[in-house]
């Protein structure tokens, strides 16, 4: 397979026309149309924007190679987050309302105490 029928198979891959391929990377739709056609190859820096775009290694646009497993990084941690997480911030929360709530009880209470305070005299 051609370096042009690899952009090719990537951007349709990816659900891009060659006019929004060619608008994200700043060039003509005649640029990737020759690019994918071999009659034209991109600059290293349209390369690297390519790979990066589609997720995937120059050398894997390139040479069509594919990384070495032991090299490949591990995929993003989970958004959600564990169970035992959220268990333990709830008692956290809940103390810190408490104890804010119980902060201001004891507040308003010390402020009516010295409001009722009789002027010694």
């Amino acid at each position: 397979m051609t370096l042009g029928e690899r952009i090719q198979s990537y951007r349709k891959r990816a659900g891009l026309s060659q006019e929004a391929l060619a608008e994200q990377l700043g060039v003509s739709r005649q640029a990737v149309s020759k690019w994918e056609v071999d009659a034209a190859q991109p600059e290293l820096d349209k390369v690297v924007a390519l790979a990066k775009l589609f997720g995937i290694t120059t050398d894997q646009l390139l040479l069509g190679a594919m990384p070495d497993p032991q090299f490949v990084e591990k995929g993003a941690p989970e958004k959600n987050p564990p169970r035992w997480y959220l268990l333990g911030i709830l008692p956290l929360a809940l103390g810190g309302y408490l104890l804010v709530r119980g902060l201001m009880s004891l507040i308003t209470t010390v402020s009516f105490l010295q409001m009722m305070r009789l002027p010694v005299g």
